[in-house]
């Protein structure tokens, strides 16, 4: 009896410790910008590492090394997920949201790669961003860098205060017979514009209108006055 108390006890205590290593794990990461800060869980970054906030303090980005999608005779992918959330300061609104994508790919004979990055906004059925390469990756021989690239205007984001947004990228390669399909994410940045809130026209109160209408009232006695009394020595 003692023997199963003592495994049971011992049961609980490694599932509490295993919740407490679990919350640890979770904790969300706070990056302080200018007008703005940006959120995101430990565990959500998975292929793009930790996240870092660029000096001129509006450009939140990260430098992968393991994101990579590599093919020697047969067609793969590699997806990686990002969610990050931005909030904009008290007294600010967003003014625009850019994102940047970079690497670089390697091919050899028959080798080909690609692609695909689109931006969401959580909650939304609509894509804010849906991006590929301006041109095919076909460079053979030796490592050539790639980008994408694209922004979207205030009126996509909305007057809210905060922003979710889900990253969902995926590389892709492919090779036949001896070739070789290599691609590689090095840089995934967001760059946040503010822009000072415009404060609501100020609305007079009550008081303040009816000082203002008697101080124009008796303006307008006081002038009539005057011009009914002859000046002195004024000839009738």
């Amino acid at each position: 009896m003692n023997n199963k108390m003592f495994l049971l006890r011992k049961a609980f205590l490694v599932l509490g410790l295993l919740s407490i290593a679990s919350v640890a794990v979770a904790s969300p990461i706070v990056l302080n910008g200018d007008h703005f800060t940006v959120t995101y869980e430990s565990t959500q970054t998975g292929l793009y590492k930790q996240g870092f906030m660029a000096g001129s303090l509006d450009t939140v980005y990260f430098q992968p090394n393991t994101f990579t999608a590599l093919s020697s005779g047969n067609q793969v992918s590699t997806q990686g997920l990002l969610n990050l959330t931005f909030t904009i300061n008290s007294g600010y609104t967003f003014a625009g949201l850019s994102f940047t994508e970079r690497g670089n790919y390697f091919l050899r004979n028959g080798g080909a790669v690609n692609v695909v990055a689109s931006v969401q906004q959580e909650n939304s059925a609509s894509t804010l961003l849906n991006l590929q390469p301006g041109s095919p990756l076909a460079s053979i021989g030796r490592s050539t860098p790639w980008e994408l690239t694209g922004a979207v205007s205030l009126q996509n984001l909305g007057a809210s205060q905060s922003l979710t947004i889900s990253l969902d990228n995926t590389l892709f390669a492919s090779s036949s017979g001896p070739g070789l399909g290599f691609i590689q994410t090095t840089y995934a940045g967001f760059q946040v514009m503010t822009r000072p809130a415009v404060p609501p026209a100020s609305v007079p109160e009550p008081s303040s209108v009816a000082l203002v209408l008697i101080g124009m009232v008796a303006a307008v006695l006081i002038g009539r006055r005057r011009v009914r009394i002859p000046l002195h020595g004024a000839r009738l």
